[in-house]
């Protein structure tokens, strides 16, 4: 058994290393985005996949993570980074507030200029994982009574290990303005809304309430997703009084942070009579095997001490303590119980960043071999499942990519992408930057191009399918 213990140690640990090296692409790897935006086809070993070109035509060294490894080092923008010109804007036009200061009197939205992109730091128990970063949160003024409220992404640390090697974003970063928060194209139906940017330096799915020993030296670490995003709430609700468009986004992490947070914040606006869209885009959660959704979720609500939160019902909280509490189950919930709000899930058919993670969590939660080597046919059919779960619900639509491209909403490829391919080079319709709005006319509720195939629980993945199908049960609601 000691033998046992060790070997999953030791590939758990392989495992999280080449997670890490995502975060920074270096010794002497240079990063060509095959896309739209290159010059090259977007088709190639993978369809849709922001592929590496190595300069020294070096290889990984041989272990069974690494063709995950190769895949992830490809995708530059699975971390939050600040990129010169970042830095360059936010001096240009940045501001700082205070929400703590009550004499600093620019924090209020009344008083903001649509020129600026404001950072607010509220102070209080808001927090980041690393002690020298202090949390604040972003607002680029637009509309009075239009709001996008952005959860942004950046990865997940669940204990000590995954924060050592980096694996969520552990300090207040920006980044960019991309993709539904670009105010300056003509073509972005939310160019005039005021953007809030709800910064991730939490490693917790914007959720947990705790603190842990992950320091170098066993140093305490403030985890606090919650207090973070709880501060931004109040301060939106303070100042916008009345709203006639509310879009609930965010991605990878920030998805997770939308479906957990969904329900509460609809429920702050319903003397508003917002119109409401939430769009989580690429994380799911699916897990595998499917008996391992249960226990590897309980494991992370007890990691971010996440079962007292007020998202939660006093039923929810019970079932999130007792171990019974499925995040999937609980966005269904929320889904049913706002019919007035539009739900628009947007998902690549085989998500590597998503099947990278499902894989590290059941070795490091579950010491689950079988978690370890989902395959992408395996993950494609347990997200197909999961939403027919969703689909249930006449108010859910779902828009999925051939390919494993991780993120679209807070990149330029939301601009571009179709059915067939996130850079848009291999044709395929309606276009995801048509599809996210509304209406009129009222969009799909399925975007899927492919053979048609039944998926049930029961049903291995399709052989000979790959990823590249749609599932016959989705296809028959449009």
């Amino acid at each position: 058994m000691a033998r046992y213990a060790e070997w999953w140690s030791v590939a758990a640990s392989l495992a999280l290393s080449r997670l890490a090296a995502i975060a920074a692409a270096g010794g002497g790897t240079e990063v060509a985005i095959c896309g739209a935006f290159s010059g090259q086809e977007c088709a190639g070993e993978e369809t849709g996949l922001l592929q590496v070109a190595r300069a020294d035509g070096a290889s990984d060294a041989p272990n069974k993570y690494a063709p995950y490894a190769r895949q992830l080092h490809a995708i530059p923008d699975w971390l939050p980074i600040m990129e010169p010109e970042h830095y360059e804007l936010m001096e240009r036009v940045g501001r700082n507030c205070s929400l703590s200061d009550p004499k600093d009197e620019g924090c209020h939205f009344s008083s903001m200029n649509r020129e600026n992109i404001y950072n607010l730091f509220p102070g209080g128990k808001s927090a980041c994982l690393s002690s020298s970063s202090h949390y604040f949160f972003q607002v680029k003024p637009g509309a009075a009574d239009k709001l996008l409220f952005f959860f942004q992404g950046g990865g997940a640390c669940w204990d000590r290990l995954s924060f050592a090697l980096g694996l969520c974003t552990q300090s207040a970063t920006p980044g960019g303005w991309d993709g539904l928060m670009n105010y300056t194209r003509d073509d972005n139906p939310y160019r005039d809304y005021t953007m809030i940017k709800v910064l991730y330096c939490s490693g917790d799915m914007h959720a947990g309430n705790t603190e842990r020993p992950w320091g170098k030296h066993g140093e305490t670490v403030q985890v606090r997703g919650y207090e973070n995003t709880v501060a931004v709430l109040n301060w939106v609700l303070a100042n916008f009084p009345q709203l006639s468009e509310l879009r609930l986004a965010g991605d990878s992490a920030g998805s997770l942070g939308v479906q957990w947070w969904a329900r509460r914040v609809l429920a702050k606006f319903p003397v508003r009579e917002a119109k409401a869209v939430v769009i989580p885009d690429s994380f799911a959660g699916v897990l595998f095997p499917p008996c391992a959704d249960g226990r590897t979720e309980t494991y992370l609500f007890k990691v971010f001490n996440m079962c007292g939160d007020d998202a939660l019902t006093p039923e929810e909280q019970e079932q999130c303590r007792s171990g019974k509490l499925l995040l999937g189950n609980m966005f269904q919930q929320t889904i049913e119980t706002n019919p007035s709000a539009q739900f628009a899930m947007i998902n690549s058919k085989d998500d590597i960043v998503q099947r990278l993670f499902a894989k590290v969590f059941e070795l490091s939660a579950e010491h689950s071999l079988k978690g370890a080597l989902m395959t992408g046919e395996q993950y494609y059919k347990q997200l197909n499942l999961l939403v027919q779960m969703w689909s249930e619900n006449a108010n859910y639509r779902v828009y999925l990519v051939d390919g494993t491209r991780h993120t679209y909403t807070q990149t330029e490829y939301v601009f571009v992408a179709t059915p067939l391919s996130y850079c848009g080079k291999l044709g395929g319709h309606p276009l995801l930057i048509d599809w996210i709005p509304c209406g009129p006319p009222a969009p799909k509720r399925v975007v899927c191009l492919g053979k048609k195939v039944v998926v049930a629980p029961l049903l291995p993945p399709p052989r000979h399918a790959g990823t590249t199908y749609c599932d016959a049960k989705l296809m028959a609601l449009q």
